[in-house]
């Protein structure tokens, strides 16, 4: 029992100290990928340089019933990307940014070249998140699904970055979460389904590049 509660609070402050780990560098680099990609994503959706075009709707798409409940989850990829916090090293910071740009810039191509208006309903139902989201996102940047990119991103570079017990808890945790996300996707009818599978792909893949030809360890030697 002892034993456990020793590991237990060993676990703990090695947690701590790899959140705490070039704290600064990760509130500056957070602050501006947020604001550059923000400043795109809106811009990009306010003012489209060509006439959207819906998708139709498959099977399952029709089977999934718009449930506006599921916004909370939908919205929940936004715990997931502080999961950059969990770099411990400059290296590992330096490739989640460039992988981040890779998805940002691939993203905002696709949704320049290719507007696709989402399957959103136009009559909004009585759920006050619900209709926060829409007043600010309009039914563009449809595909590929930026949301699962960005949460298939974050969940890619979590484990790519830790090891140990956090790793082997975080592998059983996050690919549910990021399965949670792309159901609500659908469910709050922000995206069609054919907009998923190139999402998932465009966030493993970011993570992959970004994280090739590995020169330096990733993880600190006493890291979990």
């Amino acid at each position: 029992m002892i034993r456990q509660q020793h590991l237990k609070q060993k676990m703990n402050n090695a947690l701590l100290t790899r959140l705490l780990a070039h704290w600064p560098t990760k509130l500056w680099l957070g602050t501006l990928l947020t604001l550059v990609f923000c400043c795109g994503y809106f811009a990009i959706q306010y003012y489209p340089l060509r006439p959207a075009i819906r998708f139709e709707l498959t099977l399952i798409d029709r089977a999934i019933a718009f449930a506006p409940h599921w916004t909370w989850v939908y919205q929940s990829v936004y715990l997931l990307l502080p999961f950059a916090w969990l770099c411990e090293t400059r290296e590992q910071l330096r490739r989640y940014a460039s992988g981040f740009f890779i998805v940002m810039l691939i993203g905002f191509v696709c949704f320049v070249l290719w507007p696709v208006a989402g399957p959103r309903p136009s009559a909004l139902p009585d759920d006050a998140f619900y209709r926060w989201l829409v007043s600010y996102d309009r039914p563009l940047n449809s595909f590929p699904s930026l949301h699962l990119a960005w949460a298939m991103y974050s969940a890619c570079v979590a484990i790519a970055v830790t090891d140990g017990a956090l790793r082997r808890r975080l592998s059983r945790l996050l690919p549910l979460w990021v399965a949670l996300i792309g159901y609500a996707t659908l469910a709050t009818k922000q995206h069609y389904f054919v907009d998923l599978p190139p999402g998932i792909a465009l966030g493993w893949l970011a993570q992959r590049y970004a994280w090739r030809n590995r020169t330096m360890p990733l993880v600190e030697p006493d890291a979990l």
